[in-house]
């Protein structure tokens, strides 16, 4: 007796079927190419340093200053 092809139930609420397996498998997100970069070129820093300036201000300009308790010689 010859078997006859057995038909696949439709699919009942809340239990989906798995999607077929691509073959061969894709890229999951094709849309965001892999970055390039030149062999040759130095690496970029992740982040550049901060800005400053050529002259550091100095405290208190024209004011002499005064001794240090912890380090003057002369207060003891």
């Amino acid at each position: 007796m010859a078997k006859v092809p057995r038909e696949v139930p439709p699919n009942q609420p809340g239990q989906p079927t798995e999607p077929p397996q691509e073959s061969p498998p894709a890229n999951p997100r094709p849309e965001v190419p892999p970055p390039m970069q030149d062999p040759d070129t130095p690496q970029q820093p992740q982040e550049l340093p901060g800005y400053t300036p050529e002259e550091l201000p100095v405290r208190n300009p024209g004011e002499p200053s005064a001794p240090n308790p912890a380090t003057d010689s002369s207060a003891s």
